[in-house]
């Protein structure tokens, strides 16, 4: 069958539903989007976390392929969260033994209304999501207070974009948030934190008004360098290759990587290696030598030196 395209632009999501139901065959009760079955199987539901702030969780398998085209406002009224989930499974061989550790990559994308993005949603693949939206109401009344130096960067009608890579501790948050089950308290509680977080991470970037300028195409080329940095934690990966993978030049692709990731690449690929780490030695399965191994390190000095740079604490520091 022909590709569905659908045009939108970033609203609340009881609006987002019914923009929706206009040309897809979907049933709308409530907070709860379920597909009929000639488009696919599985739902969308959201909850309004308070006033302003709403979460939404996706879970449906479509039976044709749809195109999702954001058109951009004039002004920065909304701001969309996006969660991104993929699977790293590192397999190290020394000395006749195999080393296995699997690990699951959350990444986030920040936007705002202003943005232009497009997004092809496959056929026939289970698709799984979690997205918070923000109106910029909220975010003045309840977020900026605390953080006054973000408060130019957002009063802005530029696009932004945003990325952050979570560490395992938000990662076990979002885990816990389920809108299906009837532990709505647990789950506004997390996605408040998770906000939280996020904020904090961004108020210690030097953002400024005005520099978030970044094309749709761009952006999607940074997200393949990310998750190439992301499911390679142990290997080293060079400059010349990532910047050979974005198809730009290297001077543009540091410059982008920093504006939108909030850090140079290196750092970048070093603060995951030292999370997969941290997570490796809480699940206990591997010595301190074997999961500095697993991360690329043939030298278990220089893996403890960068471990406490990074947690303040030696691997063998960390309890299980």
């Amino acid at each position: 069958m022909k590709e569905r395209i659908i045009k939108y632009q970033l609203a609340q999501p009881k609006d987002f539903f019914a923009e929706l139901g206009k040309t897809l065959p979907i049933e709308i009760i409530g907070t709860e989007l379920t597909l009929k079955e000639e488009l696919g199987k599985g739902k969308m539901k959201y909850i309004e976390v308070q006033e302003g702030l709403w979460a939404q969780q996706i879970d449906y398998t479509l039976h044709d392929e749809i195109g999702l085209f954001r058109i951009p406002k004039n002004t920065n009224d909304f701001y969309l969260v996006d969660f991104y989930l993929s699977d790293t499974e590192i397999i190290r061989c020394a000395e006749g033994k195999t080393f296995r550790q699997s690990f699951e990559n959350v990444n986030m994308v920040l936007s705002s209304s202003t943005t232009a993005s497009k997004a092809l949603l496959p056929k026939n693949q289970r698709i799984k999501a979690f997205n918070i939206l923000i109106s910029k109401e909220w975010l003045f009344k309840n977020v900026l207070d605390d953080h006054k130096s973000l408060r130019g960067f957002f009063s802005c009608e530029s696009p932004i974009y945003l990325s952050e890579n979570l560490d395992y501790k938000l990662k076990d948050l979002l885990k816990k948030i389920d809108l299906n089950q009837d532990n709505r308290l647990t789950s506004i509680s997390n996605v408040i934190q998770i906000v939280d977080y996020l904020f904090i991470r961004f108020g210690s970037r030097p953002l400024k008004e005005g520099k978030q300028n970044i094309h749709p195409n761009d952006l999607q080329q940074l997200m393949k360098v990310r998750k190439v940095l992301d499911t390679n934690p142990e290997k080293e990966i060079l400059l010349n290759d990532l910047s050979g993978i974005a198809g730009m030049s290297l001077s543009k692709f540091k410059r982008l990587f920093k504006q939108v990731l909030g850090t140079t690449p290196y750092k970048y690929h070093l603060k995951n290696k030292m999370e997969k780490a941290m997570e490796t030695l809480k699940q206990g399965n591997y010595s301190v030598s074997e999961t500095g191994f697993l991360m690329g390190y043939s030298n278990l000095s220089q893996f403890s030196k960068a471990f406490k740079n990074h947690f303040g604490m030696l691997p063998s520091e960390v309890s299980v």
